[in-house]
């Protein structure tokens, strides 16, 4: 699948010359002359007509970005520093509410999964609470989590002018929520942009995070986060649904997607978040390192109500949402062999996509 859109597809076509050569070159050596300088010019024209067709669409469609992420890896705390930079249209999470609604959907994955059950019914008594009454994220952009019960839905939206007054868009993404969905990314251009983390400080949190959202009431040892979990262990899913994605993106859109590391983000938020927003034609400015603790402001992104307000209440976003800058990494980090089975494996799982996306990551001048 080529999420580009038909104008910026290679078109192989013949150059006019205004002036000719004539080279004398006996036998097979004249063929091979033509054919080696035919595919010179050939390569020169792809190369021409395809930037003029992405400066066109970019100028027809606006500036539009994806960040896509794992679980856990200071995404959401990006996301709350990019929706102060100036004509963000920032949407958060679109994607994960289309594939909760996906699994809840479906009677097979609530009998596959019994512990989606207990979920389900979190995000459905915030919902009925929220209707009984107002809610800060009210009066902003945010609409229920029912409305986005389709893909292809969300595939329109995302392919909508920007919003009155706004100069890009940035979606805020989980990479295992378009798993086995790529073709139902939007159909315009579009940067994808990457934020990656240590693989045990990433598996170390997510252990803690499904502890609080399954509910678990025994020992931290005892919760297995692989068991009856969509959103780690389902045959369906790629073993690690960001460096897949990452591939495909490197194979098919953007040979250099943008990366950025998380741990790199806390150390040097000015070099990294200047670097990014060069990277993606953000213009920079030195306020976007810090930016105002309230979480009110979230309701002018564009995204599941409900669901945001229900990730708050489990802790989900909280840190995130009630942050005010990137704060220097303090303490040490988690050793792999300090782990629980389950995070040894998660890490182990990650470890491989880290290690070659770290290389490529956008680095500090440290």
């Amino acid at each position: 699948m080529n999420c580009l859109p038909h104008s910026s597809r290679l078109n192989f076509v013949t150059r006019d010359f205004n002036s000719h050569v004539y080279i004398y070159m006996p036998g097979i050596f004249s063929f091979a002359f033509t054919l080696m300088l035919t595919v010179v010019v050939t390569v020169e024209q792809t190369s021409h007509h395809l930037t003029m067709a992405n400066s066109e669409s970019t100028k027809d469609h606006g500036n539009r970005m994806f960040l896509w992420c794992s679980a856990r890896s200071l995404s959401s705390v990006f996301t709350k520093c990019v929706s102060f930079m100036e004509g963000a249209q920032v949407w958060f999470e679109p994607y994960t509410s289309c594939y909760l609604n996906f699994l809840f959907s479906e009677p097979e994955n609530m009998a596959k999964f019994p512990k989606l059950n207990s979920m389900e019914g979190q995000i459905r008594d915030t919902t009925e609470q929220m209707e009984n009454f107002d809610h800060y994220f009210d009066g902003g952009n945010l609409t229920p989590s029912s409305r986005f019960n389709s893909y292809d839905w969300l595939q329109e939206q995302l392919e909508k002018p920007l919003a009155e007054g706004k100069s890009f868009m940035f979606v805020k993404e989980a990479a295992l929520c378009v798993d086995g969905f790529y073709e139902k990314l939007p159909r315009i251009p579009f940067r994808h942009t990457f934020i990656i983390r240590d693989p045990c400080k990433t598996a170390k949190s997510c252990h803690a995070m499904f502890i609080e959202l399954y509910e678990h009431k025994g020992t931290s040892e005892s919760f297995d986060m692989y068991q009856s979990n969509p959103f780690l262990n389902w045959d369906r899913m790629s073993r690690d649904p960001l460096y897949s994605l990452w591939k495909y993106v490197k194979e098919s859109l953007d040979p250099q997607p943008v990366v950025i590391d998380a741990d790199d983000l806390q150390n040097y938020p000015d070099q990294i978040l200047r670097k990014y927003c060069e990277a993606v034609g953000i213009p920079y400015k030195e306020k976007y390192v810090e930016w105002p603790e309230s979480d009110k402001s979230l309701k002018y992104c564009y995204g599941p109500l409900d669901q945001m307000v229900w990730g708050k209440r489990k802790h989900v976003y909280g840190v995130a949402f009630e942050s005010s800058c990137f704060r220097p990494i303090g303490g040490e980090k988690p050793a792999f062999e300090d782990l629980t089975p389950d995070a040894k494996r998660f890490a182990k799982e990650l470890r491989e996509g880290y290690e070659e996306m770290y290389p490529t990551r956008i680095k500090p001048a440290c």
